[in-house]
């Protein structure tokens, strides 16, 4: 009998279907990984098993028992943990005062010291949990759920925001624990921390188990490769690539140095340099929690840096506000659209252009519905009743209405058909022919590949490659970069 199961799981909101008859096991001592791109359902699926969220159908049993109906509270003293992503202690409460708080309902003092001595709390135990470091408030977390008893512990993105030496230090706690006899499901972006502590992976996409099998045969799955890199075969450069030659004379458009930036505690980048050229389109590839998005925030000013400088045609912005920097000629089309889905698409564009006179804003709404003639088609329907790919060519151009030197793209195909994608990446080789230089933000590799003049990769907040495109294009080096030197 497995110690915990979903039996065809499914749950929508409105008409967003964030599991589809979803079934996992996991079975006494056993490592499970969870992995899945974003939208995947795998939160939904946490907040499920933990009985947060009630299922249109289907059953979560824990030691057989049906517990799908059954309140939170209730599950959790069944057996049933989670060490949350980010914590969130009571941060004038102590160490020792945070886990005897969440550990009322065992009652059990001599477990509350034997969790602190597991998680490598115990001479920290009378400080402020506010007082701590961020591996030390993971460590917390961990130390809260395991002060219930847990027969199964359920790990969210335990890697999140740590850099690499701490995140070794967590995953030995996190071997500690299995080695007690607690079963652990593992929900992770990061594929190499999977592979290090799971012994079977499940991935997930739009809330449909898609691959199963050990961590060597999930990253070798095409299903899911197709998944993280996008499809090989439909990377077909549009265009010859500008690559690289020595610095030009004039400053980069855009230039990042030795950057670091995070939220709270939480490392996002670390150490990142790039620089992108007039012209240039420029890819910035990477799983899901690489850093990508905390990215684009730190070049459009929505999140300070706390070490390095980014500069624009040479001339530091590193303090400048958001709408500052849009002066310097950045713009900003991101993840999820973002469009007004009640105005029409005439009004969103001139929404776009609030940096420019009511003359000028009607005249480039007019010379970008020429570019993109679907959005001359449909001026005056309302934004929320097209179809996706029409929406993203609407965000698209919203974001060029101020005239930009640079466009940076988030995840622009994101939930895409295969035929928006590539309108899409059509559109995206249109924009550097007539000089617009694009930061491609993508986690399709092979899409984003074939239109981009360089690349970069993240993984976890640092680059680990910066070259051209081809070279990376190779399956063994994309491989290697998103996956890990041993596949």
């Amino acid at each position: 009998m497995p110690l915990l199961e979903a039996r065809g799981l499914t749950k929508r909101y409105g008409g967003v279907t964030a599991l589809d008859d979803l079934d996992l096991t996991i079975d006494p001592g056993e490592v499970v990984g969870v992995m899945g791109p974003n939208g995947a359902g795998k939160s939904t699926l946490l907040k499920t098993l933990l009985g947060e969220v009630r299922p249109d159908s289907g059953q979560v049993l824990l030691e057989g028992r049906d517990v799908t109906r059954w309140p939170s509270h209730r599950i959790a003293r069944a057996g049933l943990a989670l060490a949350n992503q980010v914590p969130r202690p009571f941060g004038q409460l102590s160490v020792d005062q945070n886990l005897r708080l969440a550990g009322l309902a065992s009652g059990d003092r001599k477990r509350d010291l034997d969790v602190l001595a597991l998680c490598g709390l115990s001479d920290k135990a009378s400080r402020p949990a506010g007082s701590l470091g961020l591996l030390d408030l993971k460590r917390l977390e961990l130390a809260r759920a395991l002060s219930l008893h847990p027969r199964v512990l359920l790990l969210d993105e335990v890697g999140a925001g740590l850099v690499a030496h701490e995140t070794e230090q967590l995953v030995d706690i996190v071997r500690k624990v299995h080695a007690e006899g607690v079963a652990l499901m593992v929900v992770e972006h990061v594929e190499g921390l999977i592979r290090e502590l799971a012994d079977r992976v499940v991935v997930i996409d739009w809330g449909r188990k898609v691959a199963e099998g050990s961590p060597a045969e999930v990253s070798a799955d095409p299903t899911v490769r197709a998944i993280y890199l996008g499809e090989g075969a439909s990377a077909v450069r549009s265009a010859s690539p500008r690559l690289r030659g020595p610095a030009p004379t004039e400053p980069p458009l855009l230039e990042l140095a030795d950057v670091s930036a995070g939220y709270g505690k939480a490392v996002a980048l670390d150490g990142v340099s790039l620089e992108v050229r007039r012209g240039e389109v420029v890819s910035v590839l990477g799983a899901n929690g690489a850093g990508k998005t905390t990215l684009t925030r730190v070049v459009t000013g929505l999140v300070p840096i706390r070490s390095g400088s980014v500069r624009m045609s040479g001339a530091a912005v590193d303090a400048e506000p958001p709408h500052v920097r849009l002066r310097h000629g950045v713009s900003c089309c991101p993840e999820g659209r973002r469009i007004f889905g009640e105005l029409t698409v005439e009004e969103n564009l001139l929404l776009g252009g609030y940096t420019l006179d009511r003359t000028a804003r009607v005249e480039e709404a007019a010379r970008l519905c020429e570019r993109f003639p679907v959005l001359a088609e449909r001026r005056d329907q309302r934004a929320g009743t097209m179809s996706g790919g029409q929406q993203q060519l609407l965000a698209m151009a919203r974001a060029l209405m101020s005239r930009p030197r640079l466009l940076i793209l988030d995840e622009a195909s994101l939930g895409l058909s295969p035929v928006a994608v590539e309108v899409m990446y059509d559109a995206i080789g249109s924009l550097r022919e007539i000089g617009l230089a694009v930061l491609l933000i993508e986690q399709n590799a092979h899409r984003s590949l074939a239109v981009a003049d360089h690349a970069y990769v993240l993984d976890r907040g640092r680059v680990t490659y910066d070259g051209s495109p081809q070279d990376l294009a190779d399956e063994r080096r994309l491989s290697e970069a998103y996956f890990g030197a041993a596949h």
